[in-house]
């Protein structure tokens, strides 16, 4: 999905629909390694211009496959979002008081498949789990000499830890007992 600004200027009076379906698999796993498997991109939304300015106003719905966090099965994740952009040429977008959220058009082109793998690697969350690993029912990770435990068993070991005497202390658990007779 590229159009230049020149083709672009005949939808000044009404905006331009897009509803397109994208292949972008190959260039997001490129992008992100982990990523296993990507369905076709759905990508329905508006561009409009105003003045220098082009405004996108996109809704995007896809399926990745991720491994989980915790034990690397594959997680389907479907992903459904919008995203509305503002792009100006790159000699406006730099002199422009809000540049913060416009962002400059390099060669004069609009290229939203850019800007759609952008948003779409950006929904990733930092945490995947498998339904039985959001339920607590699956087991958790475990090697020879390490174990993946819940915050809840690590504290509740903590309060245990601190519970038990040191036994070179032990014999004088007894030593300040206000039951014994002073001198």
């Amino acid at each position: 999905m590229k159009w230049s600004l020149l083709e672009l200027e005949k939808y000044r009076e009404t905006p331009l629909n897009i509803k397109e379906t994208l292949d972008l698999k190959q260039s997001l796993q490129t992008r992100n390694a982990d990523l296993l498997d990507v369905s076709p991109v759905l990508v329905t939304g508006l561009i409009a211009l105003d003045g220098n300015k082009v405004i996108t106003s996109l809704k995007v719905k896809v399926t990745l496959t991720l491994p989980s966090t915790r034990s690397l099965k594959p997680v389907t994740l479907p992903l459904d979002f919008a995203v509305s952009e503002i792009y100006a040429p790159a000699k406006q977008a730099a002199s422009d008081e809000q540049s913060d959220s416009v962002i400059p058009l390099e060669d004069g082109s609009l290229n939203l498949d850019k800007a759609v793998e952008d948003n779409i690697l950006l929904q990733i969350p930092l945490k995947i789990l498998t339904t039985s690993e959001q339920q607590g029912d699956a087991d958790m990770p475990k090697g020879s000499g390490w174990e993946v435990i819940s915050e809840d068993t690590y504290n509740q070991r903590q309060v245990a830890k601190k519970k038990q005497v040191d036994p070179r202390f032990a014999q004088l658990k007894g030593l300040f007992d206000s039951n014994q007779p002073e001198d």
